[in-house]
């Protein structure tokens, strides 16, 4: 192994683990948001009956 393998290797890993955060705050934003949404939904139909 020279620094050179090991250097990308890190870089492969980081890149994966942000790669992999930035999945699941993207999954947590969908949830809230579709909570969000239908919370809002359930209350206005709510309110008009």
């Amino acid at each position: 192994f020279s620094a050179m393998n090991i250097g990308l290797g890190i870089g492969q890993v980081l890149a994966g683990s942000i790669w992999a955060i930035f999945h699941i705050l993207i999954i947590l934003l969908q949830a809230f948001i579709f909570m969000m949404l239908t919370l809002v939904y359930l209350g206005q139909a709510h309110e008009s009956h």
